[in-house]
């Protein structure tokens, strides 16, 4: 998946207006061939290329400033820009605004946080400077020379240096601060290319979404941020809103986005820059130390070059940003970024804190084919799983992404008590394909309820039961064996406080019902049977009645996470002894075990049956993972025809339509007419 970002520009209302990007090509011929048109603005006079569009932002204040399009934009960005939800790079792009007015908003943003004055870092591709009563912000992809003369400059100033956050933590007492300060939100979110007016974060206090990323700057950061201030930031906050702190640096040295990329001989340095400027960004808008802040790797072809570039940046950018007090997150797409992170997890590599997968699935959910359930697994991760569209409540409108959270999020504090541990969950299987969950969170007050999750894979789980919660702890019976197991927390009004981690279910065998029927000629049985393995099973069943062996198999095979039938023939004995049964029912125990090991002992009857007219065909199918009958498969012996194939094709479930499946034994059988003796 492509995924060109949403890009903000850096923390000050204004510095917003600063923060630049790269992408387009072709304007430094335009320049000079000649095709200009010149533009005056309060006393300065600009000649820009033809083709290019001016904004006048007085005039059409829902003008969105952007610096990845050539244009010329005339006076100061407006609260209520109409932006898309992404964008990200720098080409030849202008601005020019009132210094008196933008100087006035500068000092009240600067005073609230005694950050640098505006635009205090533009990145490598942009400048800003004074030119009697306005202030010009430039930007260019390939020919700063062009931009120039385009502003009848003979040169443009240097870039103002960036000031460092001090380093007041040691490394370790830095990392510890921030785990336990980054406060984890569950729930819905969205990110917008430019922070949103009060107003309009008011009115979307109607939405369903109480997260928002926010683009507090970098090299590539696109939009103008005239919202982003302090102020915007605690009175979000203290409305409920959580923040996604989100840094757009340097891009792999390929990009998709046209954007400035990671030069590969200095990946390490500038990873360690670009997180030493993210915390002066997030401190210029009000998030201190111990919160988490993301860096945007927008998506890339996984290249060795781009890889081994990326992956240095992404390890310097983390153990900076532990040093400064600060979680460490990553954005990137599901294919990109994120494989390469997950390839080099548990291998040493200083790992980010959380990551944010990009994977527009419109799965409400954090988990992902690309990330095994077992990594970042502690709450750590968030999902944007829809790009850019428009979305309307309470009659402001807004192009966003949605996201969904299960990871750390920012506030205003710098020391928020850490969030409570997941519930813990035990998963035991029971020999006839039923399951016991274990539950337990010692969380304090809120609980209400549990909510069982199964799935055939751990990043696909479905609801398969709720019981209701009687202290901290809870055992769950469930008529399935599913291969893996989570449970979530819930509230009084059924609100997820908490999820526990995916479990694999042990590895085991498993019996199915509480009767097998037995040929009267042949003496031939089938007993289904389940492995819940990763590899096949080979497995060797006994049958006995009391002491007496009345039947043994020799080695049969189910596949892996799947079931079979367990075929036996009767001893001359074992007739005997089903032919003089009571009733026609003969009490039997199963032992059934495999070459690993792994063994399983079960009760039931066989029972005799003859048949007339056509023989049965027999097939295999797949069956729901929950029956709510005694016996998940099986016939009873006093069913018709009829019904007992009914019953074997599958049994109802007293879960939800929408549940993953298992394999299990169904038999489609037509028979002939059946009758026990």
């Amino acid at each position: 998946m492509v995924r060109v970002r949403a890009c903000r520009i850096r923390g000050l209302a204004w510095v917003a207006l600063s923060a630049l990007l790269i992408a387009g090509a072709g304007t430094a011929q335009a320049l000079a061939a000649g095709a200009l048109k010149t533009v005056r603005y309060r006393g300065y006079v600009v000649q820009i290329p033809r083709n290019w569009a001016v904004y006048d932002l007085n005039r059409d204040p829902h003008a969105c400033v952007r610096f990845d399009r050539h244009a010329l934009y005339l006076g100061l960005p407006s609260a209520v820009q109409s932006c898309p939800a992404h964008a990200a790079g720098h080409t030849e792009a202008i601005l020019i605004a009132p210094a008196s007015r933008l100087a006035g908003r500068t000092a009240r943003a600067a005073s609230q946080t005694g950050a640098p004055t505006f635009a205090r870092r533009l990145g490598r591709s942009a400048t800003t400077f004074h030119a009697g009563g306005v202030v010009v912000v430039a930007t260019w992809e390939r020919n700063r020379g062009a931009v120039a003369r385009a502003l009848h400059r003979s040169s443009l100033p240097p870039v103002p240096p960036t000031r460092r956050a001090s380093a007041s933590m040691t490394a370790r007492a830095a990392r510890i601060q921030a785990r336990q300060a980054g406060a984890v939100y569950t729930g819905l979110g969205f990110d917008a290319c430019s922070a949103p007016s009060s107003q309009a974060m008011s009115a979307w206090n109607a939405s369903p979404y109480r997260a928002i990323g926010v683009y507090i700057g970098g090299v590539n950061s696109a939009c103008a941020q005239p919202n982003l201030t302090p102020s915007w930031t605690s009175s979000q906050v203290a409305a409920g809103w959580h923040l996604i702190p989100t840094y757009v640096g340097l891009q792999a040295p390929g990009n998709s986005c046209g954007c400035a990329g990671i030069t590969p001989s200095q990946a390490s340095t500038q990873g360690t820059a670009a997180a030493d400027d993210a915390v002066t960004d997030a401190q210029t808008v009000g998030i201190p130390p111990g919160n988490p802040i993301y860096d945007d790797m927008e998506s890339y072809s996984r290249t060795s070059a781009n890889t081994s570039a990326v992956l240095a940046f992404l390890t310097a950018w983390t153990t900076e940003l532990h040093n400064k007090g600060y979680l460490s997150g990553v954005y990137s797409s599901s294919s990109s970024g994120i494989t390469d992170l997950v390839n080099q997890y548990g291998s040493g590599y200083v790992e980010p804190d959380d990551i944010w997968i990009a994977n527009w699935n419109n799965q409400q959910t954090t988990g992902d084919p690309s990330v095994p359930a077992t990594d970042w697994a502690d709450h750590q991760r968030l999902h944007q799983y829809r790009g850019g569209h428009n979305e309307t409540y309470s009659g402001y409108t807004i192009n966003i992404d949605n996201d969904y959270l299960d990871g750390a999020t920012a506030s205003t504090a710098s020391g928020a008590p850490p969030p409570p541990p997941p519930p813990t969950l035990a998963v035991s299987p029971g020999a006839t394909g039923t399951t016991s969950l274990n539950a337990k969170w010692n969380a304090g007050t809120g609980l209400a309820s549990w909510l069982a999750l199964a799935g055939t894979s751990a990043t696909s789980l479905t609801p398969v039961g709720r019981v209701s919660a009687h202290g901290s702890s809870a055992r769950i019976a469930l008529r399935t064996a599913a291969p893996y197991f989570a449970v979530q927390a819930l509230g009084s009004s059924g609100q997820v406080l908490a999820n526990s981690s995916t479990v694999p279910t042990p590895a085991f065998l498993a019996v199915y019902g509480h009767s097998a029927f037995v040929n009267a000629g042949s003496r031939v049985g089938g007993i289904p049977a389940g492995c819940y393995t990763s590899n096949p099973c080979h497995v060797v069943t006994t049958i006995t009645a009391g002491r007496t062996v009345v039947a043994k198999t020799g080695t049969e095979s189910i596949a892996a996470n799947g079931a079979g039938i367990l075929y036996f023939k009767l001893t001359t004995q074992g007739r005997t002894l089903l032919a003089r049964a009571r009733g026609a029912r003969l009490p039997v125990r199963v032992t059934a075990r495999d070459t690993a090991g792994r063994g399983v002992t079960a009760s039931l009857n066989l029972i005799s049956f003859t048949t007339t007219g056509r023989g049965p065909a027999r097939s295999l199918s797949a069956s729901p993972i929950l029956c709510s009958s005694a016996a998940p498969v099986g016939f009873s012996p006093h069913a018709s025809a009829s019904s007992r194939a009914q019953s074997a094709r599958g049994c109802r479930s007293d879960a939800p339509r929408s549940l993953p499946r298992s394999r299990s034994w169904s038999a489609a059988t037509s028979l002939g007419t059946c009758s026990s003796p």
